[in-house]
Order: C-alpha cells, then structure tokens, then sequence
C-alpha cells in the first residue's frame, strides 16, 4: 500500500511539473508577444483587447477663421487650441457639403448626400426645414453608430439632429434612437432664428412683420382716400390706425410664439422634454449630459457624438459669457462652446480615458456670411479667414472647415497635416479603429486617414473629391498619387452680389441651379496648394492644365455613373406639404413643457 500511495504522489509531482512548465512557458510567450497583441494597434487601427472611445465635436456654421490655432487672434478658444497642440491640425479638411442636412448626412454614413436622397434638386429645399414632414436620412442607410454598436459600442447623440423624425406616422423612423444610437438628448431639428426673441430679426417674422406693415400702410392710404372722398367718416379713420398698429404689434407675437413651438424643442429619447427649447442655458445642459454619459460608459467602449446647437443663429449664451469675448455674440457663443469642450475633454481626463480615446473636432461647413440682424445690422455669422466664399457655397470659405484630430501617444502632438481629406472619412477610420467591418454591397465614399494621422502616410487617400450642391457638381479636388499638388476645378459658381463674396440677402442662402449660377467652361482651374485663397485662375489653354482637366472630367463622368436613382428627400412629398399628425407636440394641444 506504501508503494502504491508513493506511486500516486511522483505521478502528481509530475502532472504538477508539468503544469508549471507549461505555465512558464506560457507567460515567457506573453511577455514576447503578449504587449503587441494587448496594447498596440497597427496601422489599420485594431486594437485586439481594448477598443477605443470616439468623441465627435461637430459644430454647427463655424468657420475656419473663427478658431485661435487657425489663425484668429480676437477670439479666445484656448481648449480647442489645446486640442491642436496634443494632435493634428487638418489644415485641408472639407465638409461634405456646405449646408448642414447633407454634410450631416455625409458624415454618418461616409457616403456623400446624393447616395441617401439628401442631395436637393431645382426647386426643392436644401436642407429639412420642419419636423411635420417625412424627409430624413433613411432606414436602409448604415451609420457610423450603427456600426459601432453592433461591435459593442454604447453611442450616444447630443445636441442637434436636423435629419429627420417620422416616415408615413409618428413612428421615429428617422429619429436617432433608429439610427444606431442608444441615447439621444436635444433638437431633433436645428436652431433656427425663430427660437430666439423677435428683436434677434427672425428672417421668417421679418418677412411677415414687413408684409403686415405694408398691409397696414395700404389700409391706411385707403382710409384717408375714403375719408377725403367722403365715403368713410373721420371718426373711423382714428378706429383704424387703432387696430392697424395693434395688429402690427401683436401679430409678431403670435406668430413668434407658433414658430418657436413648431420648430425649437428639445427631446430625451422619444419624448419631448422641452417645447419650445429655452436657450440660455442650453450648451450647459448638452455639457452635463456628455460628462454624464462619459462617466456612466466609462468602462465600456462608446462613440459620443457631441453636436452644438452653436454657432447656428439664433446666438444665445449663457450669462456667464454674455459680452465675454471682444467679438459681440458671435464671439460669446464660440467662447462657450469652447469652454465646453474643455469641460468634456476634462472629464477624460479625470476618468483615466484620453489615452483610450480618438477626438474629432469639426464644423458641418462654413461661416453663413449673409446673416445679419435685420434690428441692429449686426453680423450674425462667422469668419472665412480670408478663403473665398462661404456656407452655401463649393469655394473653400464654404468647405474648408477647422478640423483637429487628436488621439494621446497615437497621433503625434502638434502636427499639420496639409493633405485634403474629408469629414465623411471618419466613417472609415473610427469603424477600422474599432476593429469593426465596412459595409459590403454599399459604395463608401470615406477613407481611412489614420495612417496619414500617424505619419506612416503622407498623402491623402482620396484621389478625386467632389463639391456638391444639392445633386449638382460645383468642384471637384484632384490630388495626384505623386507630386506635391492639389488642383481645384469650378464647374459652376454661385452669382454673388455686386462687388461682393456673398448671395443676394434676399435669397438668404447661395441657390445651386438656374439663374443663381454660372457654368463655366473650361472650368476655373486652381493649384489650391499653393493658391489656397483661390486668387489665381490657371491658364486653361496651357497643356499640362488640359490635360488635368480631362482627368478631372473622367473621374466626374465616372463618378456620376455609379450614382443610383434613390427616393428624394428634399421634395415632394416628403419635405412638403406639412402634415399636422406628425408635429411633436409634448402636451396637445398646448404644446409648451419645461423639462425638470
């Protein structure tokens, strides 16, 4: 029995040994290998175990002049200058359009607006302009978020929307939480100049305001007519400039007040929470709920998509930075927004997450040049830096937008990338960074930039990029695979007004088609990389200019091939007529809450 019992013990001091040795063998090949395949991500941008976070700042008609690291010196945005210093400034870095539904569009799906049916035609609308509609970005459409969450992603949405709410009934087909997000908090359309107060000159209640007074004024010349001619007598007269101004003066009012609930309201989720939205304090809650959202998910990877209601007019700040800037209030709303931004970036910081996390920083496009107070002639827009043109526009004052990328120890600090890319690319990148697929069978028009952000590139993915307007090609952008060139062609132009880089304010935005442009050909040709301001127009006749003309005519031929017919969104009957049923509305039929 000893013998036996001495037997079973040297057979488990083996087994044991055995065990021990392949344990060491096992740790001695993590140690070897063990740190790549744990922490390092390649150059495709997988990490195997931890995945990143993403933050997407998006802000709504700044431009590229209106941010200290681009070049402003009266506006003080020292956390996005921060930004820049830890990362990549992406000095030629275009929105996808240059208004806001479609370059929104384009940035979600890494699909230019035209592929989803976001792309206006002559006569329809540029962007949604109600939520008692059908238009939006449709179901069949892959975004960015839906991607990510199926790789386990928590993704979250706050701030501004402005694509889409309901299909055929109120069933949010359009709404975010059926857009691959699952968290959503703020303006499910934009921040129009009707939220504001009537002295901000809404462009819609100064329209109205001026055909009630020349109603009055016509009213009033009949009255004396009738009065002089003996028809009406004097006593009535004084009856009638009575109600006429009465009219005047209230009839603002309601008209302001069914605006302002029509169209500025906030929603958590499916329910309306505020209606309409009060904008003082606005940016501050859409802070509190990023830092929330951080906080709660930081365990977990997740995409927030950080979208400001700011600097869209109406300009609202919060009192702490009314008059906070030496550039009126224009200047107070990108300082808020850029202390929110550090707010946010804070967060990371205290959460142990900016190692772990790829921040993006943009606008949806350029500076709106036209807007102006029709009560104080103040200017209400942004500034272009010098490039030409501006929002509504395919010049690259309307394109070229303020773009920071920043990832700590990835992508290199304080770095200028002067290489075009694009806003949609993030679509590519963010979704190869989580280790997550493209979508098959669909055509993604984004590329993957994170090589050209690490430096293991050093020239842009896209060859060719198209500048829409609406459905139609204004520019096309030509970058060779050698060389160090980027050419710019203009197909057509918008009119401007005489002896100035701006539409007629009456349009109030550059129209796309008809008499509001000009076709050009030869087109105006452009080395952008060397001209960026767009001053020298390149001789057409020169061989080496025909030859790239031609190239840039194929590619547009080429690409315009491959565009298929897809329902319209921005005309009839999706983006009109209105139709009452689909109206949010938070307590029918008063339609005015205040969230708690």
């Amino acid at each position: 029995m000893r013998r036996g019992k001495t037997s079973c013990i040297k057979r488990a001091m083996f087994f044991v040994l055995v065990d021990l040795i392949f344990l060491a063998e096992l740790i001695i090949i993590l140690l070897i290998n063990g740190v790549t395949s744990v922490d390092d991500t390649s150059a495709g941008g997988t990490a195997s175990v931890k995945k990143p976070n993403f933050i997407v700042f998006l802000v709504d008609d700044l431009g590229v002049g209106d941010i200290g690291c681009f070049g402003n010196d009266t506006i003080r945005t020292p956390n996005i200058d921060r930004l820049a210093e830890r990362g990549a400034k992406l000095n030629q870095n275009l929105s996808p359009e240059s208004i806001c539904t479609p370059s929104r569009a384009a940035m979600l799906t890494g699909r230019y607006a035209i592929r989803s049916g976001l792309a206006s035609g002559p006569g329809e609308l540029r962007v949604i302009s109600n939520l008692a509609c059908t238009a939006g970005l449709p179901n069949n459409e892959t975004t960015l978020a839906d991607v990510l969450q199926e790789n386990g992603y928590r993704t979250s949405l706050v701030g501004k929307w402005h694509l889409g709410l309901h299909c055929e009934s109120r069933d949010n087909c359009h709404h975010p939480l059926n857009m691959g997000f699952h968290e959503f908090y703020g303006l499910p359309f934009t921040n129009m100049r009707d939220c504001g107060p009537i002295s901000d000159g809404s462009s819609l209640l100064h329209l109205l305001q001026m055909i009630v007074l020349r109603a009055i004024i016509t009213c009033i010349i009949l009255g004396l007519g009738m009065v002089l001619t003996g028809v009406m007598r004097k006593k009535y007269i004084v009856l009638l400039l009575f109600f006429s101004v009465l009219f005047f003066v209230v009839t603002p009012i309601i008209l302001q007040s069914l605006a302002s609930r029509l169209s500025c309201l906030t929603m958590r989720g499916f329910e309306v929470v505020e209606q309409p939205t009060i904008l003082e304090n606005l940016t501050v809650r859409f802070t509190n709920e990023a830092k929330r959202f951080i906080h709660k998910n930081k365990d977990k990877p997740f995409l927030l998509f950080m979208s400001y209601a700011k600097v869209h007019a109406v300009l609202f700040t919060s009192p702490k930075f009314k008059g906070h800037s030496a550039h009126g209030r224009y200047g107070d709303n990108v300082e808020e927004m850029d202390w929110s931004v550090g707010e946010i970036i804070s967060t990371l910081e205290k959460e142990n997450l900016l190692e772990d996390t790829f921040v993006y920083f943009t606008s949806d496009h350029g500076p709106f040049l036209e807007i102006v107070s029709h009560k104080t002639g103040e200017l209400l827009g942004g500034s272009n830096g010098g490039y030409k043109g501006g929002k509504g526009q395919s010049w690259e004052g309307g394109i070229r937008v303020p773009t920071i990328a920043m990832w700590k120890d990835r992508i290199p600090s304080g770095i200028t990338i002067n290489e075009p890319t694009n806003s949609m690319d993030i679509f590519t990148t963010m979704i190869e960074l989580a280790g997550g697929g493209i979508p098959e069978h669909t055509t993604i028009d984004g590329k993957n930039i994170f090589p050209l952000l690490i430096q293991e590139q050093n020239i842009s993915p896209h060859e060719f990029m198209f500048h829409y307007c609406g459905r139609s090609i204004h520019a096309l952008r030509y970058r060779p695979r050698s060389g160090n060139v980027t050419w710019k062609a203009h197909f057509i132009t918008p009119v401007w007004a005489p002896g100035k880089e701006i539409c007629d304010e009456s349009l109030v935005l550059c129209e796309c088609f008809g008499d509001h442009v000009i076709h050009h050909d030869p087109p105006l040709l452009y080395d952008v990389t060397h001209d960026p301001y767009e001053k020298y127009i390149l001789d057409p006749s020169l061989e080496v200019h025909q030859s790239v003309i031609l190239k840039m005519k194929q590619a547009m031929k080429n690409h315009q091939r491959k565009i298929t017919s897809v329902p319209k969104q921005l005309g009839y009957p999706n983006a009109w007529p209105l139709n009452p049923r689909l109206q949010p509305c938070c307590n029918f039929p008063y339609c005015s809450c205040i969230e708690k």
